[in-house]
C-alpha cells in the first residue's frame, strides 16, 4: 500500500497508546515534540529550513527540553 500525505508519518499513523506530538519553538527553532511530564519533552523531530539547526547536538531528535 502506498500512502501519499503532507502530514508527516509520526502522525498519520499515529497510535492511540502514543502521545500525541505537539509544535514547540525553542531558541527560534520550531520542533515537534512529544511530552515526557510536566517538565520535560523529547525531541522527535525538527521542522526547521536552516541546516545548521539540524547540526546542532542541542536539537537532535531524542533530546529533552524543558
Amino acid at each position: 500500500m502506498i500512502y501519499y500525505s503532507v502530514m508527516p508519518m509520526e502522525l498519520a499513523f499515529l497510535d492511540e497508546s502514543q502521545r500525541p506530538l505537539e509544535e514547540m519553538v525553542v531558541d527560534g527553532v520550531t520542533m515537534l515534540v512529544r511530552k515526557e511530564n510536566e517538565q520535560e519533552k523529547i525531541i522527535v523531530r525538527l521542522l526547521s529550513a536552516d541546516p545548521a539547526h539540524y547540526l546542532d547536538p542541542r536539537f537532535q531528535p531524542g533530546q529533552r527540553v524543558t
